[in-house]
């Protein structure tokens, strides 16, 4: 099951809505299915170009997705907007491939943010600016937070 939760400012009006982990029809099975109506797969990786690659290295170089794939945050170093995208790899004969996302204001490459304590989901936010403000004054908004799945 999932979860989403919003990122708020205490200085601005900045808020950002994120969703997080994967949902039941995010099974192993159901990811690998690319072509019937109820593939997930293609709405998850926007770029034709990406997915046809993907398929290529699961059909032609023996390519597996891992369970480490899931919704996860993404921050941009320059300008420091949040992002959600959908986190995957592909480990194929030959290496590994991982998307990766780049900022849609300033065309950065995103890291992704990793949560402290897994189990508790701390989210240390404090340690970045504000994207609309520049301060340093983030948190977790915990009226918003939603299990989906």
């Amino acid at each position: 099951m999932g979860t989403s939760f919003t990122i708020i400012c205490n200085e601005c009006e900045y808020s950002k809505t994120i969703m997080l982990g994967v949902g039941m029809a995010y099974s192993p099975e159901m990811l690998m299915d690319f072509d019937s109506e109820y593939a997930i797969l293609p709405s998850l990786i926007r770029s034709k170009k990406t997915l046809e690659f993907v398929k290529m290295l699961i059909s032609d170089k023996g390519g597996v997705i891992p369970y480490t794939y899931a919704h996860k945050i993404y921050h941009c170093p320059k300008c420091s907007e949040f992002y959600e995208h959908f986190f995957y790899q592909v480990n194929y004969d030959g290496g590994i491939f991982k998307p990766q996302y780049k900022c849609t204001k300033c065309k950065t490459v995103l890291e992704i943010i990793s949560r402290e304590n897994e189990s508790q989901g701390d989210l240390n936010l404090k340690s970045y600016p504000c994207p609309k403000c520049g301060k340093y004054s983030l948190a977790e908004d915990l009226s918003s937070v939603v299990m989906w799945d």
